[in-house]
């Protein structure tokens, strides 16, 4: 297996890297190798190699093998190096050159290097210029194609990693042999670098992540519950759910493992072995961040940020950063990406769920004059479709492993269906808690549920009917010692000021504890607006109190939505809506947003 695959320029820019176990780029072998060629010329290896190759010993490292080519116009060295010139590894190295060489001309990664070098006339106060970022798009391309080619190819044939070969096949041709699913081809949405919505063919397939093999039965959402995956119990019976997990993650620790440095001053491994040593402690101007700021907003806005925040970060990178000067072997491109992360992390850290515990053990220990128990009060709202009912169920679930009683409330008296929705998410969490509870059975008091969980529920009407039972259910479950009540609301658009008055009258007659307001991941730049329209429809002195944003296993690395609510508002995310069982949630791991933000 080779060590080493690099791509530099004659002044010493390396434009690209790869070590495919990982580890640290090797300066110290091309410096080598540019001390031998100045001194003595390459062989070829008698004829058998189209490359160059030599090998380089020197007293600081054990001996190694360079196979190397040289490019014209630009001129471009790329070499792989490897531990000793035997058969196996040369022919790995040939074919890795060979395969790198062609997607380099492919991809018209040369013609990007002549242009940047031809049209470059803004040099740092080192008197050189950052070739690498100016190419970082194409590099990535080649990255990402080479990789590829190198594990599903070139590795193979190497014969190496056979059993993991043998293995992935296994699982492919067990995935073969599962039934296949309707394919239904229609519109998608993907927002624009201008942030407009662009319509565009998709298979729903791609979409689809529920199991081929599970078993439909009695409407129940969630037949199996793991606990252990949902979250854990502290020492004082707290249950706490867990952060988002590791599986919408790990695409991009894998990305950042392979594609990526821990030391500063290099952008997607290596940075450059001669020009690390002349960046640093330069004073930032605007000029400088200008190109760079551009191209993180163009960035921001592919992942669903929208034009507004986008701009909002950035002047508060500039604002940051202006003025200061780049830490030693820092680019300033560095400097503006770590100063992006930071204000992307600032925005997006929430409150943690259990100082909400906190907060419903203080209420709910308390009686009044007739020394009946004080609810603690939830208001689930949102537009029309972003999952209120199924996330006010997850949320349910989560209060009721902390052993608090349920009332859920239909206040959703416009939307047919509404109340039997309802009804089935109640029937289902009795069984989870209960199981020899029988499903459409009414409880001792004649309702719907069992003595864990219970729906209040009065019909179909007008907003009148909406406040009435809010009071009337605070009431009752004031009287019948429930510790929480959760208010399911109609779903509404925001941009119909008849839909939203009736807000501020219910937030006045019902006064819930919290107001949560789920968003939808997919719904890109518009969150900005409906954030800010629900955030104000409850009157001056009412607002949000927490966002649950749904649906965030089906976006990948668009997060933008996260980051254009809270910009818009202010208010934390409480959760993040991961699956559609009662289990898939989780509370917002910030580093996680923001890596994936800024990968």
């Amino acid at each position: 297996m080779f060590e080493q695959f690099t791509v530099f320029t004659p002044q010493g820019n390396v434009l690209y890297h790869y070590n495919c176990l990982d580890r640290k780029f090797a300066e110290a072998q091309v410096n080598a190798f540019i001390s031998h060629i100045i001194s003595s010329p390459i062989s070829r290896n008698h004829g058998s190699s189209k490359y160059g190759l030599t090998t380089i010993s020197s007293g600081n490292f054990k001996p190694f093998t360079v196979m190397s080519h040289v490019s014209k116009q630009p001129e471009l060295y790329f070499i792989v190096t490897y531990a000793e010139p035997e058969m196996e590894l040369n022919n790995e190295a040939e074919k890795l050159l060979d395969v790198a060489i062609a997607l380099w001309g492919s991809l018209s990664v040369n013609v990007a290097v002549m242009k940047q070098i031809k049209n470059s006339g803004e040099k740092n106060s080192h008197n050189s210029f950052d070739l690498r970022s100016e190419i970082s798009e194409e590099i990535e391309k080649f990255d990402s194609y080479l990789r590829v080619k190198y594990e599903e190819s070139i590795k193979f044939e190497q014969g190496q990693d056979i059993e993991k070969v043998n293995v992935t096949k296994k699982k492919l041709n067990n995935k073969s042999n599962k039934p296949k699913k309707n394919t239904i081809t229609g519109n998608s949405r993907k927002w624009g670098h201008d942030g407009s919505l662009q319509e565009i063919n998709a298979d729903s397939n791609a979409l689809d992540f529920s199991d081929p093999n599970a078993v439909v039965g009695s409407g129940n959402m969630d037949a199996t519950i793991d606990k252990d995956s949902f979250g854990t119990k502290t020492r004082s019976g707290e249950f706490l759910i867990k952060e988002i997990d590791d599986i919408l993650a790990q695409q991009q620790q894998n990305n950042a493992s392979t594609g990526s440095s821990n030391d500063k001053g290099y952008t997607k491994g290596a940075f450059s072995f001669l020009q690390k040593h002349l960046l640093g402690n330069k004073t930032i101007t605007e000029a400088d961040l200008k190109q760079i700021l551009d191209k993180f907003k163009q960035k921001l806005i592919t992942k669903n940020v929208s034009p507004e925040a986008a701009d909002y970060l950035l002047e508060q990178v500039s604002r940051d950063i202006v003025g200061s000067k780049t830490e030693n072997w820092t680019s300033v491109e560095n400097t503006a990406r770590d100063a992006l992360s930071k204000s992307l992390t600032e925005i997006l850290t929430p409150g943690v769920s259990v100082d909400l515990l906190h907060e419903i053990q203080k209420k709910t220990s308390r009686r009044d004059n007739q020394g009946n128990k004080t609810p603690y009060v939830f208001s689930v709202v949102g537009v029309n479709g972003v999952g209120k009912s199924t996330n006010l169920s997850k949320l349910a679930f989560w209060l009721l492993q902390n052993n608090f009683r349920i009332l859920i409330v239909a206040c959703d008296t416009f939307r047919s269906g509404a109340v039997e929705q309802l009804r089935v998410h109640v029937e289902n969490l009795a069984q989870l808690m209960d199981e020899k509870h029988i499903r459409g059975s009414k409880n001792s008091r004649g309702k719907s549920g069992n003595d864990y969980v219970e729906l209040f529920e009065a019909g179909y009407g007008g907003s009148d009917l909406v406040t009435k039972i809010a009071k009337q259910a605070i009431k009752y479950a004031s009287v019948q010692d429930f510790d929480i009540v959760l208010m399911d609301t109609a779903g509404r658009r925001h941009n119909d000021p008849t839909l939203m008055s009736p807000l501020k009258n219910f937030a006045e007659q019902a006064n819930p504890d919290k107001i949560i307001m789920v968003g939808e991941a997919l719904v890109g730049t518009d969150s900005v607006q409906q954030a800010r329209n629900f955030n104000n429809a409850f009157g001056k002195n009412r607002n949000l109190d927490f966002f649950i944003i749904s649906k965030c296993d089906t976006v990948g690395e668009m997060l933008g939505t996260m980051v254009n609510m809270v910009y818009a508002t202010g208010i934390p995310i409480l959760f993040v809506g991961v699956g559609q069982t009662y289990t898939d949630l989780r509370t917002l791991s910030v580093n996680w947003a923001v890596n994936t933000l800024m990968s």
